[in-house]
């Protein structure tokens, strides 16, 4: 081979090499992209057993960290998985006439009573995120997978039409046992209709997730993400036998990618 094929030869391969990398440097090929997010939702709580309902909406907030990981060398596959704090409030409203404990063998009735929760736990959903190329603006987007939860938080407010009686050959309403689980404590004259107690909420929740959304370029690499996520619990809240209820909520999510 002569000198001038040659010459020509290694002319070809760097403008070829120029190219590439001028393609590869006018495109976002990352590998991951990180990004901060906050989520207002609407939660509620589905009553599977025991004799309670929901009795409205919660609104709810979520933020923490997400990122998204490339896999498969394709640029429409991705792992997201996040790092986030969520409340969750549910309304539960009860028919059924609750009994608590008081001094000297006496005891409140309550009827009507609501129990307003205010969970907070930490998330860390992990699922599969697959996007569309770039239709105009914007990418489309949609995942599934699931989000392991640890509850950080618990609060239970409650409101009832009590009903108090003091001593006698009564000390509880006979059609509840004093270890009912559906009674509950509380101090001492603390029967007035409002009161805080805790209650027998597991520390852990499972959930499935399904969501979609669009992003678009903000500038550079920075990314705006946009989208509605429904997280639904498939296991019980309530440690107690008697009772299941599954906390779900619908999110709307905003997040930046950097």
């Amino acid at each position: 081979m002569n000198m001038q094929i040659k010459a020509r030869l290694c002319l070809c391969a760097l403008l070829s090499g120029i190219t590439f990398i001028h393609t590869v440097n006018a495109q976002d090929n990352r590998k991951v992209a990180i990004g901060f997010k906050v989520s207002p939702n609407f939660a509620w709580t589905r009553m599977m057993e025991g004799p309670m309902e929901n009795n409205g909406l919660g609104l709810g907030f979520s933020y923490g960290l997400m990122g998204d990981i490339n896999i498969a060398n394709n640029p429409n596959y991705w792992l997201s998985t996040e790092f986030i704090v969520t409340s969750t409030p549910s309304k539960i409203y009860t028919n059924d006439t609750l009994w608590s404990d008081k001094p000297n063998n006496s005891g409140v009735i309550h009827r009507n009573t609501t129990f307003n929760y205010n969970l907070q736990y930490i998330q860390v959903p992990i699922t599969l995120k697959l996007k569309t190329n770039e239709i105009g603006k914007f990418k489309y987007w949609g995942q599934f997978g699931v989000a392991p939860a640890f509850l950080m938080q618990q609060k239970l407010k409650t409101a009832s039409t009590p009903s108090i009686y003091g001593n006698g050959t009564q000390s509880h309403n006979p059609n509840l046992d004093a270890n009912d689980k559906y009674d509950f404590k509380g101090d001492a004259g603390n029967f007035t209709g409002n009161g805080v107690y805790q209650d027998d909420i597991r520390k852990a929740r499972m959930s499935l997730i399904i969501g979609a959304g669009i992003e678009t370029k903000i500038s550079g690499k920075t990314m705006f993400s946009a989208g509605l996520r429904f997280d639904n619990a498939f296991s019980d809240v309530f440690t107690d036998d008697a009772v299941d209820g599954r906390n779900n909520f619908l999110g709307i999510q905003l997040g930046v990618f950097f």
